[in-house]
This record gives structure tokens, sequence and C-alpha cells, in this order.
């Protein structure tokens, strides 16, 4: 290997990591150091930088050099298809098996079936993958399936926080707040924003909220909630209705979101009343004085 210089930090980490100073030369075991680069780091240690991953290592284990190479534990080498080992795609193309690929199918696979993360751990399914499908499968922890899933939830949380922040239409904000249920204890509120796409025209819906709720549901208590999912999601000045059903907390709420927004249309469609709720209440009034037959 040739001796460069460099003054970038190409390893992996924080801004704060060490970095590369100088790549040395090396007559190391060149089986081995054919894929890493020997560095000289800022903080005057030598280091061992796989050429593939660029991850570092001790220079001293050959041994952890070698197996990170050939299990491999390498993530860049794992999507590299071994020698006859290549197959064919649905569509004809050459078959790369991407381990990072599967694991994020498998925790949306996970999330949209509602299955338990564990739901992997099954040593005979483990063997299957490996034995008639995919030899350099590995076992998916429900560690790793939950870390992903949280990662995939971040990442469409952010997309719809993007496309409210860019979003040039009114949002209508429907909400309630709901029991645990099979008796268990606690409380939770989901907020549900509704507003017309102004380029196609269609009705869309995303949930905005679905958090925990603690007693007391209070007018004030609501306020804040609601507070901070507007600004959360870039909403303040956008919504043009919140629908809540008639209970008196939910109006002392909407009193105190109207002293700190600025209404639209003169606060004619600030509070609409749920219309489910008050047939629900003109149908039970209707019941205590029908008749019984």
């Amino acid at each position: 290997m040739a001796t460069q210089s460099s003054s970038t930090t190409t390893g992996v980490g924080s801004s704060s990591a060490p970095t590369i100073l100088q790549v040395l030369t090396t007559t190391r075991n060149p089986e081995i150091w054919q894929h890493y680069n020997l560095c000289k780091m800022s903080d005057n240690t030598t280091k061992a930088q796989c050429k593939h991953c660029f991850h570092f290592f001790s220079q001293n284990s050959n041994s952890t050099l070698k197996n990170h190479i050939t299990h491999p534990h390498c993530e860049a080498l794992k999507t590299v298809p071994e020698v006859g080992q290549s197959s064919m795609s649905r569509d004809g193309s050459v078959f790369v098996y991407n381990p990072g690929v599967l694991r994020e199918q498998f925790a949306s696979l996970m999330i949209q079936h509602g299955l338990p993360f564990n739901h992997l751990d099954n040593p005979q399914m483990t063997r299957v993958f490996q034995n008639y499908m995919q030899p350099k499968y590995n076992h998916v922890s429900r560690t790793t399936l939950k870390r992903d899933a949280m990662k995939l939830w971040k990442a469409a949380k952010q997309l719809i926080i993007d496309g409210f922040l860019d979003l040039n239409a009114s949002v209508n904000i429907t909400t309630d707040v709901c029991s645990a249920p099979h008796g268990l204890p606690g409380s939770y509120i989901c907020v549900i924003a509704h507003w017309i796409d102004p380029t196609t025209w269609q009705m869309m819906k995303r949930v905005t909220a679905f958090e925990d709720f603690s007693v007391p549901h209070t007018g004030p208590a609501l306020y804040k909630m609601l507070k901070k999912v507007f600004a959360r999601f870039h909403l303040e000045e956008k919504f043009l209705s919140i629908t809540l059903d008639n209970a008196s907390n939910n109006t002392k709420a909407i009193g105190k979101l109207k002293l700190r927004y600025n209404p639209h249309m003169d606060n004619i469609f600030y509070h609409s009343r749920c219309v489910a709720h008050i047939i629900n209440l003109v149908v039970q009034a209707g019941l205590e004085v029908a008749p019984i037959k």
C-alpha cells in the first residue's frame, strides 16, 4: 500500500472521533491486510480500517481482522455474492442479498401485521432460511427488529412533518380520548388531521398523535396536549376546525385554543360538534320516553 496523507475524517462515528492522519505501508499477512488500511490516527494510535465498511479495529488482533472478513461480519461484504453462489432475480437480473434491506422488510412486516418482535425467534425457521433459501441469512433478533421498527416510525413521522410544513391548504382536526381495553389502566388520545390535497383533490388523513393521556382529562390538560401536537407538526396556523364531542372539558379546551390562535372564518367552523355523538344522545333520549313493548 502506498503511503498517503489525509486531513479529513474517514472513519465511522461521531465528529469527535479520532481522524486519519496518514495511511501507512505494511508488510503484514497480505491475505488479511489486502482488506485493510493501516492508519495513523489523530489521537496517536494506529488502527486497522476495513476498506469495505470503513470500521476501525485494533491492528494487533489478526484473528479479529480475519473473522471480520471471512465469516463475514463485514456488512459490505455480506451483499457481495460468492463465486458460484449468484442467482437470478424474478426480473432476470443477478440477485444480490442485502441483509439491511431484509431487516427493513421484516420490520415493516411486524408493523403492518401486528406481529410480536420475537416472531422470528425460531431456530427451525432460521435453519430453513439458511439451508433452502439464503445461506448468508443470519437470525434477526427481536431487539434488532424493535430498533429497525423505530427507525421506520421516525422516518415516516418526519415525512408527515415535512409534508405539513409545505402544505398550502387548511387542515381539519378530529380528536378523542379513549380508555385502555380489557379493563387495563390508562387512557390515550388520538389526533387525526384531515385535508384535501391541492394537486389531486383527494381526501387525505394522517394520525399525528396516539399518546398516553393520563387523568385528569381537564380542559387545560387537553389544551396543552393539542398545542404540543400542533407545534410538532407545523399545524398552528393551518387548522380550520376541530371536531370534538360535547363534553364540557372539550368546550373549555376550545376556548383556550381560540385565545392562543387566530381562528379562520370568524370562529364559524372552529369547534365542530361530533355528529355521531349528537345522534347517540338523541337516540338515548328517545329511548327514555319511547314505550317499551
